[in-house]
């Protein structure tokens, strides 16, 4: 088994047949809440801005009127344009920010596979042109696909696992 989780993220992912998906039909795109400052109150629940470190945490607040899930992804539209982080956490997303509610089952993993790819569709946006909600949603992302031409989310799954599953050798041999 080790070996088998070691030969999927080892091989060189041939992205020929991966299909191109519209963020809208993978994700629900809802938009963050303004927060002021002045109206801000310190707390425990993540504040999440426009920042492209600390995975977009930016404050910790106990506002808990416009909350939004955990395992979803933010995706700052201003600021620091295109930076996605997962939130495994009930987190407050501020007005600069897109929630991305996911309309599959998305495991943490998964998200790991999606974010750098919607790093890279950002990537066409700048300051002065923001990636406003209407396009993100229009935006398209590519991702590998069963013989029938639906996501292959346990695909991903894998390849995430084993990337893991690498890395923590690496580290553990430096020890």
């Amino acid at each position: 088994m080790k070996s088998a989780k070691k030969s999927i993220a080892s091989k060189a992912i041939d992205i020929n047949s991966w299909k191109l998906f519209q963020i809208s039909d993978l994700f629900d795109v809802r938009k963050g809440k303004r927060l002021t400052k002045a109206d801000m109150k310190e707390g425990k629940i993540r504040f999440i801005g426009a920042s492209s470190i600390n995975n977009g945490i930016t404050a910790y607040i106990s506002n808990d009127s416009h909350l939004h899930p955990q395992n979803t992804i933010t995706l700052s539209y201003n600021g620091s344009i295109g930076e996605a982080f997962y939130q495994d956490e009930v987190f407050w997303a501020s007005d600069d920010v897109n929630v991305l509610y996911p309309k599959f089952e998305m495991s943490r993993e998964i998200a790991f596979f999606i974010i750098p790819l919607l790093k890279t569709a950002s990537k066409r946006y700048v300051f002065a042109d923001k990636w406003k909600k209407e396009d993100m949603e229009k935006s398209k992302i590519p991702l590998p696909t069963t013989e029938d031409g639906n996501h292959d989310y346990k695909y991903i799954e894998k390849y995430i696992t084993s990337r893991f599953h690498i890395e923590k050798n690496f580290f553990n041999k430096l020890r």
